[in-house]
């Protein structure tokens, strides 16, 4: 059964006339000629990584965004670049662009990205090397395995993006539009009142229709750099994710 007051934490709708957007930088768009499509540039503004830095063992220069060194002769682990582009390191946009940051990610590729840093980073290949090298696996596999999870997810997707535009989504944010603020309502509601099984399958085909359509729209307004509708879409994301969750600890 729903235990209705961890439903009443996980949505709780309150009403606003409208949504501030505090700006702290603004990434330049670009356009990509042959797909049409817009993508946030990565710029000082996203985290891009923009010098070269040596090899802490054999001084050798190597990329910014390199996780080992590219001395062939030396390979050593390197320490996580301070300044990160989660794009950049899972290749997960689309077409030429992938170390772009884009709310349309290749979740396939970026897999297979994610698998073979892992791989490579994991800890337990390092068991028996120096601590110094120990220590900056286990730090490239947290932050790889953050990256992941932050990318593959649409909600912290949207929110990442958002806040490397200066642009804050919170929890406790609340829905600004009415009609879409009562029907959250009447879910809950229904959620409440639900007995079996039966009242449940109706209410999480709807919510997983809402979601689908919310994702949708989101991606649409990251394309066209529309930074406020995204951030209103991202608020409606999180009061469908709660009532994803309630339905989920309804069967528990």
């Amino acid at each position: 059964m729903l235990n209705t007051r961890r439903l009443f934490q996980l949505i709780s709708p309150t009403l606003k006339s409208t949504t501030t957007i505090t700006r702290t930088r603004v990434a330049p768009a670009s356009f990509h000629p042959r797909t049409g499509k817009h993508y946030l540039s990565t710029t000082s503004a996203w985290r891009s990584i923009a010098h070269d830095k040596k090899c802490w063992q054999c001084q050798s220069t190597n990329k910014p965004s390199a996780l080992f060194c590219e001395n062939t002769v030396c390979k050593v682990i390197q320490p996580i670049p301070a300044q990160l582009n989660f794009f950049h390191l899972l290749q997960a946009g689309k077409g030429d662009n992938k170390d772009q940051p884009t709310f349309d990610i290749d979740l396939k590729a970026m897999r297979r990205q994610f698998l073979m840093l892992q791989q490579k980073a994991h800890p337990d290949s390092f068991s028996q090397a120096p601590k110094r090298e120990l220590d900056y696996a286990q730090l490239q596999s947290s932050v790889i395995n953050k990256a992941y999870h932050t990318l593959k997810d649409p909600l912290s997707r949207a929110q990442y993006l958002l806040k490397e535009q200066g642009i804050q989504v919170n929890e406790g944010d609340s829905l600004s539009d009415p009609e879409l603020l009562m029907e959250v309502m009447e879910f809950r509601e229904e959620l409440e009142e639900a007995q079996s099984e039966a009242d449940i399958k109706p209410l999480k085909a709807r919510n997983d229709e809402k979601y689908a359509e919310t994702v949708h729209k989101l991606q649409l307004a990251f394309e066209e750099n529309d930074y406020e509708s995204a951030k209103d879409l991202a608020i409606e994301l999180q009061y469908l994710n709660s009532i994803k969750t309630a339905i989920l600890e309804w069967h528990q």
